[in-house]
C-alpha cells in the first residue's frame, strides 16, 4: 500500500496546484466555446426547420381551400351540362 501511494506521488505532475488550475480554466473554456458554436449551428438548423414546416403547411392548405371555395360552382356547372345527356 505505501508502494502505491509512492509511485502514484511519483507520476504527478510537476505542475504547480495554480498551473493546473489555469490550463483547466483553459481547456473549460476551449470546450465551452465549442458546446456554444454546436449549439448557435442547432438553433439555426431549428430556425430552417420551422420554416420549412410553415412553408410546407401553406403549399398544402392552399389549394385545398382554394378546392373548396371555387370547386363546387364548377361541379354544378359540369353537373347541370351533362344532367341533359343522361336519361333519369
Amino acid at each position: 500500500m505505501i508502494e502505491e501511494q509512492n509511485n502514484f506521488q511519483e507520476t504527478k505532475p510537476s505542475f504547480t496546484s495554480a498551473e493546473k488550475l489555469e490550463e483547466l480554466l483553459r481547456a473549460n473554456l476551449a470546450k465551452s466555446e465549442e458546446v456554444l458554436e454546436l449549439a448557435r449551428q442547432i438553433k439555426s438548423h431549428i430556425r430552417w426547420q420551422v420554416a420549412w414546416s410553415f412553408i410546407r403547411l401553406f403549399i398544402i392548405i392552399i389549394p385545398i381551400i382554394l378546392g373548396f371555395i371555387y370547386l363546387p360552382p364548377l361541379l354544378k356547372e359540369f353537373l347541370n351540362t351533362y344532367s341533359l345527356l343522361l336519361p333519369y
